[in-house]
C-alpha cells in the first residue's frame, strides 16, 4: 500500500512539532510516573494484604476499578511519552518499533481509559442511586470483558491490514490516514459512545442527589452538597481533556485538516488524563485508595471528600459556663447589670463531630439490629445535664 504524505516518514521535524511535542512528552511523562507509581503502590498493598491474611474476602470493587484505570492511564501516557524518541531523532520514522508501539498504545490506552472511567461512573450510579452492588462473579466478568473488548479492537487493525496500519498520523504515530473509516469504527465511535454514557450517568447521579437533598433539606444538604459537586467534576475533567483530540480526528475524517499546532495542544491535554485521575481519585476517594483494609466495601457518600472534607451527619455541642454568682460577693463600682448576674462569665464552646454511613450500610445494620432484637445507634437518644441555682 502506498502511503500518502501525511503518513510517510517525516525526516525533519518542523518547528511547531519540535516545540509542541516537548509539552506532549512532558505531560505524558508526568502522567506515566503518577499512574505507574500509584499502580505499583496498590499492587504492593493488595499483595501484602493477601499474604498477611488467609481470608478470601474480595477487594473493594471501587478500588479495583481505580487499579484498572491506572493501568489504562499508564498505557495512554506511555504512548505520548514515546514522542521523546521523535524529538531525539528529530524525525518520525515510519516502520520502526517505536512508531508501531506508539500507535498500539494510543489505541489501547485511549479506549481503555474511556472504558474504565465509564465503569467507575456505572459503579457509582449503582452504589448511590440504586443502592446495590454487583456480585463478585459479575463484577470481575465485566472487568475482563472490557479488557478483551479493548484489545480485540486494537488487534483487529494490524491483523487485517498488516504493518502499515500503525504509521505516522500527522503529529505522531497512530492509524494511518488511509484508514480513516477504521479510525471511526475501531476507536472513536466507541470513545464517543462511552463518553456520552459516562456524562449521562454522572448527570443522573447529580440530579438524584440534588433532588434528595431538597426533599430532605433538614438533614442532607451538608452531607450531599460536596458529593453532588463531584458528580460534575469527574466527567468534566475527562471530557475537557479527551474531546479536543477526538473532535480533531473526526474533522480529519470529514475531510478537514487540523493544524499540527492543534494536535500538539490537544495531545498535551489528553496526555494529562493520567496525573489528573491520580490527583482526583486519590484526593476525593482517599479513604478507599489509601485505606488500611482493601476489602472494605463502603462506597457510599461517606467515602467522598470534597475540598478536604467528608460529608457526614451528627452533632455534638458543649456549653460551658463560668463561676456561679455568690450573694456575698462585692461588685466593684461601675459594673454593669451583666456583671450583677454573672452573665459575663458564661462562655459557649461549640464542637461539631460528623459521623455517617452509606445508605446501604445503614439498611444492612438496621436489618441486623432487627434480627438480634437490639436497637440501632440512631434510634437511641441520651440527654444529660447539670444545673446550679
Amino acid at each position: 500500500m502506498v502511503l500518502d504524505d501525511s503518513s510517510k516518514t517525516l525526516e525533519r521535524l518542523p518547528s511547531v512539532l519540535s516545540h509542541g511535542l516537548v509539552a506532549v512528552s512532558f505531560f505524558g511523562l508526568l502522567s506515566f510516573l503518577c499512574s505507574a507509581s500509584l499502580f505499583i503502590f496498590l499492587t504492593w498493598k493488595m499483595i501484602a494484604w493477601r499474604l498477611s491474611r488467609r481470608s478470601k474476602v474480595p477487594i473493594n470493587q471501587f478500588l479495583f476499578l481505580i487499579y484498572n484505570l491506572l493501568f489504562a492511564d499508564a498505557q495512554q501516557a506511555l504512548a505520548f511519552l514515546l514522542n521523546i524518541s521523535h524529538l531525539r531523532q528529530n524525525a518520525i520514522v515510519v516502520g520502526d518499533t517505536n512508531c508501531w508501539a506508539q500507535g498500539w498504545f494510543v489505541s489501547t490506552g485511549d479506549l481503555a481509559s474511556t472504558l474504565f472511567i465509564f465503569a467507575i461512573g456505572l459503579h457509582t450510579f449503582l452504589a448511590l442511586v440504586k443502592d446495590t452492588r454487583l456480585p463478585s462473579w459479575a463484577f470481575y466478568s465485566g472487568i475482563a470483558s472490557l479488557w478483551i473488548f479493548n484489545y480485540v479492537l486494537a488487534i483487529a487493525g494490524p491483523f487485517t491490514y498488516g504493518k502499515n496500519f500503525y504509521v505516522r498520523a500527522n503529529a505522531w504515530c497512530w492509524i494511518g490516514n488511509e484508514f480513516k473509516a477504521q479510525r471511526l469504527w475501531l476507536h472513536y465511535l466507541w470513545i464517543f459512545i462511552f463518553m456520552f454514557s459516562t456524562v449521562t450517568l454522572y448527570m443522573c447521579i447529580f440530579f438524584f442527589l440534588r433532588r434528595r437533598s431538597r426533599a430532605t433539606h433538614e438533614i442532607l444538604p451538608n452531607s450531599t452538597h460536596g458529593a453532588t459537586s463531584l458528580m460534575l467534576i469527574y466527567p468534566l475533567i475527562y471530557v475537557v481533556c479527551t474531546s479536543p483530540l477526538a473532535i480533531g480526528r473526526i474533522v480529519s475524517l470529514a475531510g478537514g485538516e487540523p493544524s499540527l499546532a492543534f494536535f500538539c495542544i490537544s495531545g498535551s491535554m489528553i496526555s494529562c488524563n493520567g496525573w489528573l485521575d491520580v490527583v482526583l481519585y486519590a484526593s476525593t476517594r482517599s479513604g478507599i485508595v489509601f485505606g488500611e483494609d482493601p476489602t472494605n466495601d463502603h462506597t457510599g457518600l461517606e467515602t467522598f471528600l470534597f475540598m478536604g472534607k467528608s460529608y457526614t451527619m451528627g452533632t455534638t455541642t458543649t456549653i460551658q459556663a463560668g463561676n456561679h454568682f455568690r450573694s456575698n460577693s462585692k461588685l466593684p463600682r461601675g459594673d454593669s447589670a451583666e456583671n450583677l448576674y454573672g452573665l459575663n462569665q458564661i462562655a459557649v464552646k461549640g464542637e461539631v463531630t460528623v459521623v455517617s454511613e452509606a445508605i446501604g450500610d445503614s439498611k444492612r445494620r438496621n436489618n441486623q439490629s432487627d434480627d438480634s432484637g437490639e436497637e440501632g445507634w440512631d434510634s437511641k437518644s441520651t440527654k444529660s445535664g447539670r444545673s446550679h441555682l
